[in-house]
């Protein structure tokens, strides 16, 4: 509420010192273009760290939340070690996870996390779809600041 709130004061202020409609919205799109590139930079991340993973076989454990987390993640063992997956759990797949067999998944060192088959798979659509909404959005802009 606070940030809706700072907006609209912001935009206020603008409109109080002459700012035009046009600029407001460009600078809308710039601050949407921002927020794309952390997204794109948020996946590439992940998808660069995903290179540099062990494959290793790991059991399903449970599905719990992390210390410092929000969400619920899925939990494996791995040599007698358990680790969080990177990406929370996938909820509209009730089958998605199993307990009775070993499943493949990639471990993660430095994040001492593992990525399981769905957590690659939102690393590779996730950066896939970033970098076409970061194209997309460019192309955008750049059309907007030829007319001008």
């Amino acid at each position: 509420m606070e940030i809706i709130l700072a907006i609209v004061i912001i935009v206020v202020i603008c409109k109080i010192l002459g700012v035009s409609n046009f600029v407001l919205i460009l600078c809308g799109l710039g601050i949407i273009e921002l927020l794309i590139i952390l997204m794109l930079l948020f996946f590439a991340f992940h998808a660069l760290n995903l290179i540099f993973t062990k494959s290793k076989y790991a059991k399903f454990t449970r599905i719990d939340k992390p210390e410092k987390g929000k969400f619920k993640v899925a939990y494996y063992e791995i040599d007698g070690e358990e680790y969080p997956c990177v990406f929370p759990k996938e909820s509209g797949i009730s089958s998605a996870y199993n307990e009775e067999k070993l499943c493949k998944v990639r471990y993660s060192k430095t994040l001492k996390k593992v990525y399981d088959v769905w957590a690659i798979c939102t690393c590779i659509v996730g950066t896939t779809f970033s970098i076409m909404a970061v194209m997309i959005t460019f192309s955008i802009i750049q059309n907007i600041g030829s007319i001008l």
